[in-house]
């Protein structure tokens, strides 16, 4: 297969167009996180639940990152004529001179970023795992929407407390508390659970001081939620009046995909001065990421 060579409006050609951009990608593409440091710096750690989920998501993105190298490696050799275009290599160059992200490096998880902050999510992605590797210490504050599959860790969350309190897993589910102070007043790791932040409110506005919903502003489409205590908590009864049963989502695509769903957990948080309802019909809801 012969890629286009028609020319862009300053007479560059695609190609070159292309190769800059793939060059900017790997430019800015994170090292890979040393697997086999990581199991001797957690040494018994590995086994905990925890522990598993760190080694997953660090193999994950050491994939990723290869795939990522290689393709672009290849896609160079191709646009020189050193290798044959085959079709996923004409993909990936219809994608990044389009700046998109090519579909098969979105298959560890699912984003609906243009290629540019796509690419910078990526490196802050992986520095949540290099740091948590390097020093074996647990992040103060999670950013859930870095995991490729938060579910996971929301239940090795659970099992560190059921065993820390030698109670069931099966017996446990969530409280959320919403933090009304700022970010530099948390110094320490909560008892139990674990700090999250880096949500986005969709749907509804949040009053800071009353720690409740309320209407956006106008012309205002998100807006960031405090980071919010995930405490694991015996399983109570239904949600009492004044809670909205908030759903959380990996990204805008709320439906996911027929691969994937995009629904993560439901948040519950105060519905301020209208009900639980209203909250449903304005279709609020929580994102862990944007489209931008």
């Amino acid at each position: 297969a012969v890629v286009s060579t028609q020319s862009t409006g300053e007479g560059e050609s695609t190609e070159s167009k292309v190769m800059g951009l793939a060059q900017d990608v790997r430019e800015h593409l994170p090292e890979l996180i040393d697997y086999e440091n990581t199991l001797s710096i957690l040494a018994e750690e590995r086994h905990s639940p925890m522990g598993v989920v760190l080694l997953q998501e660090i193999l994950r993105y050491n994939n990723l990152i290869n795939q990522i190298s290689g393709s672009l490696t290849d896609l160079e050799k191709g646009i020189k004529g050193l290798v044959v275009m085959s079709e996923d290599l004409e993909e990936i160059f219809r994608c990044i001179n389009e700046a998109r992200v090519p579909p098969m490096w979105s298959k560890t998880y699912p984003s609906l970023k243009p290629l540019g902050s796509w690419t910078r999510d990526l490196v802050q992605r992986v520095d949540q795992f290099f740091k948590w590797a390097h020093t074996g210490t647990m992040p103060l504050l999670f950013y859930l929407s870095y995991f490729t599959f938060p579910t996971g860790f929301l239940t090795a969350v659970l099992q560190t407390s059921a065993r820390s309190n030698n109670i069931s897993v099966d017996s446990l589910s969530w409280e959320f508390i919403v933090q009304i102070l700022d970010d530099v007043n948390i110094t320490g790791q909560p008892k139990d659970g674990v700090y999250i932040k880096g949500m986005f409110l969709e749907g509804a506005g949040w009053d800071k001081k009353n720690c409740c919903l309320v209407e956006a502003n106008a012309m205002q489409l998100v807006c960031e939620m405090p980071t919010i205590h995930f405490k694991p908590a015996e399983i109570k009864k239904k949600a009492g009046r004044g809670i909205y049963s908030c759903p959380c989502y990996y990204y805008p695509n709320r439906a996911g995909t027929a691969e994937r769903a995009s629904y993560v957990v439901s948040v519950d948080v105060k519905c301020g001065s209208a009900t639980a309802d209203h909250w449903i019909k304005r279709g609020t809801a929580l994102l862990l990421s944007l489209d931008s």
